[in-house]
């Protein structure tokens, strides 16, 4: 066109049409390959995430562990469950001048990536190490289709739901270990906020009020001496006695009576392997069968109760369209159901989720009694040990209030085997305290 002559314009807003139509074409074609390509399990991604590179033999389709970094995704990992939060792993890595993902990319392949900033190399973001520790890659998984773009004119990325992501299993090499994950994932859904102590708190997200489910928080202080530090009742604090009690108990005690438990736990479990696995594989049994009915009948609930919500706003927008009903209150009840309907769309993966972790928990005795092996000796209570071993404990109040020589209930749920109420005594040679410990 020609700004100059006023007749050369007339087309102007017709090619614009036609242009139009043929960039949506062209992005709904793309989109529509990378589905396809992305249904069968192939990787979409252009290039393979940090730890990984191309496999030579099949380098569109498959990955393998990369030499240079895959250790350093491996030491994350274990940085984590030794207690480092992801801002605190980033620094440690930055001391020991490590290059961060995009600066290694571009080293090795003289290839930018987002984000890239050469001025800063060894730098390490605290969401760069977040995202590592929340990637399925590691575990050998693949999956695609994780995010997308608002349209072809807008490139602005989102996360796609879990509803919409296609994932497919042990699809190559992992560098992380099942055990490792869930423990990172257990200490990742706690985040907890940095505390300028030398020591962080290492039972954050494991103790809990025995009556009311509460998390009991770590009160400590510069001008408290440690063995003063202790755990209280968050419900207590919050809303008073009417509610709940303290729960008061020292930390250093807790420690003690996790550290003497686990010991003598993994001592049984070493010693008499065959009937520890017998014993547990009963008692989860029992337990696991009452637990996935009460989710199965929860779940079912659920999709009942999101059937009758649709029926309801059928229902709803049809007295509205003919007038029995008015247009506010159509309102208010349109947004209570669609209230009501987001709640249960949350909450029905979780316990989908929670469902089939309990159907397939049945071998896990074999990777209990792996761990007991692998620790023989436990010197001390370190957070590594503790997120091994521990998944929940519990703290009930003492028999007499505020009575430090009162018995106190302290119910212990290990890592893959649960609570363990007492010890058979064929077990042992003496008969051995059971695992509700009573603290004086």
């Amino acid at each position: 066109m020609d700004s100059l002559y006023e007749n050369t314009n007339d087309f102007t807003p017709f090619r614009n049409i036609i242009n139009e139509f043929y960039a949506k074409d062209c992005s709904k074609k793309g989109r529509t390959s990378v589905r396809v390509k992305a249904e069968t399990g192939a990787r979409v991604a252009s290039c393979p995430c940090y730890g990984y590179k191309k496999d030579p033999d099949d380098p569109k389709r498959h990955i393998v562990p990369d030499e240079d970094t895959a250790w350093v995704v491996q030491r994350i990992f274990a940085l984590c469950v030794a207690g480092s939060g992801p801002m605190q792993i980033g620094k440690q890595l930055e001391r020991e001048q490590i290059p961060n993902p995009s600066n290694h990319y571009y080293r090795k392949y003289g290839k930018e990536t987002t984000g890239l900033d050469l001025s800063r190399p060894y730098r390490w973001s605290s969401t760069t190490v977040a995202s590592i520790l929340e990637d399925e890659t590691y575990l050998g998984h693949t999956v695609n289709l994780r995010s997308t773009t608002i349209s072809y004119k807008n490139k602005k990325k989102i996360e796609r739901p879990l509803s919409e992501q296609l994932r497919f299993e042990n699809t190559h090499e992992p560098l992380v270990d099942k055990q490792t994950w869930e423990i990172v994932q257990d200490i990742r859904k706690h985040k907890r906020r940095r505390a300028n102590f030398a020591e962080q708190n290492m039972f954050s997200g494991l103790v809990y009020c025995a009556d009311c489910g509460g998390t009991m928080v770590l009160h400590r202080a510069h001008t408290m001496d440690a063995v003063k530090n202790n755990f209280m009742c968050s419900t207590y604090k919050k809303k008073g006695k009417a509610v709940c009690s303290g729960h008061y108990i020292r930390e250093v005690e807790l420690a003690a009576v996790l550290l003497d438990d686990i010991r003598r736990i993994t001592h049984f479990a070493r010693q008499n392997e065959l009937r520890f696995a017998e014993y547990i594989g009963v008692k989860q049994g029992k337990e696991a069968q009452r637990e996935i009915a009460t989710l199965q009948k929860k779940a079912t609930e659920m999709e009942r109760r999101k059937d009758e919500l649709s029926a309801l706003f059928k229902r709803l927008y049809e007295d509205n369209v003919l007038g029995r009903i008015p247009d506010e209150q159509y309102r208010l009840l349109s947004r209570d159901y669609t209230r009501e309907q987001a709640e249960i769309d949350e909450a029905f993966p979780q316990v989908t989720e929670q469902l089939q972790k309990l159907k397939g928990s049945a071998g896990n005795v074999s990777r209990f009694l792996e761990n007991a092996r692998r620790y023989t000796e436990i010197p001390e209570l370190t957070c590594e040990i503790l997120h091994t071993f521990i998944q929940r404990v519990e703290v009930g109040e003492r028999a007499k209030r505020y009575d430090r020589n009162a018995p106190q209930e302290i119910r212990i749920y290990y890592r893959d085997i649960g609570l363990i109420d007492e010890m058979p005594e064929t077990m042992t040679a003496e008969k051995e305290k059971p695992t509700q410990t009573e603290v004086a």
